[in-house]
C-alpha cells in the first residue's frame, strides 16, 4: 500500500520504538524533530533510488510501506535508535 512521505515516516518513528537497541520513552509523545529526520532519510533513500516514490496529487509523494519497512528491518535507521 503507498502511503503520503510524512505519514510514513510517523510509521517508521513508531516502529523505530520496537528495534532492539531503541531506547525507552518515558512519554509516549513523537519527537518532532526525529520524525524531521526519519523523513529526511526517507528523502534520501528516495534521492539514492534506493526507495521508490510516486508523485500524487498537489505534489504529495508517495512510498510503499513494504519498501520502508524492508529498510527499516535491515538497519537503514538505526543510527537514529539513540535519539528516541
Amino acid at each position: 500500500m503507498s502511503i503520503r512521505l510524512p505519514l510514513a515516516a510517523v510509521r517508521a518513528y513508531d516502529a523505530m520504538r520496537d528495534r532492539p537497541g531503541a531506547s525507552p520513552r518515558r512519554s509516549g509523545a513523537r519527537d518532532p524533530e526525529l520524525v524531521v529526520a526519519v523523513e529526511r532519510r526517507l528523502r534520501e533513500l528516495i534521492a539514492d533510488g534506493r526507495l521508490g516514490a510516486q508523485d500524487g496529487y498537489a505534489g504529495q509523494r508517495y512510498v510503499f510501506w513494504t519498501e520502508v519497512d524492508s529498510h527499516l528491518r535491515s538497519g537503514a535507521f538505526d543510527d537514529l535508535l539513540d535519539r528516541l
